[in-house]
C-alpha cells in the first residue's frame, strides 16, 4: 500500500542536494564580491594617478620624481613618481605608477602605470642621490629603470 508522503531517504537526498548547491551559490557570490572590491579599488587608484597626473603637469615648477607615498582612501596602495628620458631627444617619460601590497608589505596583483611624454624643460634633473628606486614587481615598458 502506498502513502502519501516522502521516505526519509528521499528528504536527506533533497536536503543534501539543497546544501551543496546553496555552497556553490555562496562561494561564487565571495569570489564575485572579492573580485568586485579589487575593481573599485583599481579605478579608485587609476583616478589617483590621474588627478595627481593633473597636478604635476598643472604647476610651474619642474617636476621631479617623487618616493613612494601612501594613497588616500586606499591604505594597501602606494604611488610612485618616475621620470626618466625618452627615446626621442628632448622628450622625457614621466612614469606613475600605483602598486597594491599586502599587509605584511608583499607586492599584490593589483598594478597600475600612467606613462606621460613631456618636454625635458619640465623636468627637474635629479641629484644622483634623489634617485628613486621603483616599486617592486615594476617592470619599466621602456626598459630605462
Amino acid at each position: 500500500m502506498k502513502s502519501g508522503g516522502y521516505t526519509l531517504l528521499e528528504i536527506l537526498m533533497a536536503t543534501a542536494v539543497l546544501a551543496l548547491g546553496l555552497s556553490a551559490v555562496f562561494g561564487i557570490s565571495r569570489s564575485a564580491l572579492r573580485k568586485s572590491v579589487d575593481a573599485a579599488e583599481l579605478a579608485d587608484a587609476q583616478l589617483a594617478c590621474q588627478t595627481k597626473l593633473n597636478e604635476l603637469l598643472a604647476r610651474q615648477t619642474p617636476i621631479s620624481a617623487e618616493p613612494p607615498a601612501g594613497i588616500e582612501n586606499l591604505p594597501n596602495w602606494k604611488m610612485t613618481v618616475h621620470i626618466y628620458d625618452a627615446p626621442r631627444p628632448g622628450m622625457s617619460v614621466l612614469h606613475l605608477s600605483a602598486q597594491k601590497f599586502t599587509p605584511d608589505g608583499t607586492p599584490y596583483e593589483g598594478l597600475y602605470q600612467l606613462l606621460r611624454w613631456i618636454p625635458q624643460h619640465r623636468v627637474a634633473r635629479p641629484r644622483q642621490e634623489d634617485t628613486i628606486e621603483p616599486l617592486d614587481g615594476f617592470e619599466d615598458p621602456l626598459g630605462r629603470l
